[in-house]
């Protein structure tokens, strides 16, 4: 059974995910047309961001946190990968220190994080599709 804090605790992390994908998306798409990577300035925090086959890995300097996310997104969902999104989790987790009020072993964690998302794809928050997942843009805002 998974903790009813974790469970909430990932959905947060999904909802900040899918904001920072809706909010930054189309000006990072632009500046990886231009150039593969370089350094931006979001909401008044600098990052690297170096682009990728379909999308961006964020970088920020300050404190190492990391988000890549693919630049699929529909007019009502925003498209993502399990992977991509884990990796900004443990990132969060290690930049924040926050790490220590989950389980330690990351493969456990990995394993509570799939189950939290089975459990939203069975209320329809998230719907999966191919390789990856649709979360509705109207659930996030």
């Amino acid at each position: 059974m998974i903790n009813k804090n974790i469970e909430n605790r990932y959905f947060d992390y999904i909802l900040i995910y899918a904001n920072t994908v809706l909010e930054l998306w189309e000006e990072l798409e632009e500046k990886c047309k231009k150039k593969s990577w370089g350094e931006v300035v979001l909401k008044r925090k600098k990052y690297l961001f170096f682009a990728t086959k379909n999308g961006v890995t964020l970088l920020n300097k300050k404190t190492d946190l990391e988000i890549t996310f693919s630049f699929n997104t529909t007019q009502d969902y925003i498209y993502f990968e399990k992977y991509n999104l884990h990796s900004f989790i443990e990132s969060d987790l290690n930049a924040s220190g926050l790490w220590k009020y989950f389980i330690a072993n990351k493969t456990v964690r990995s394993e509570d994080f799939d189950k939290c998302l089975e459990k939203l794809c069975l209320i329809w928050k998230i719907k999966e599709k191919d390789n990856g997942l649709l979360i509705w843009k109207d659930e996030i805002m």
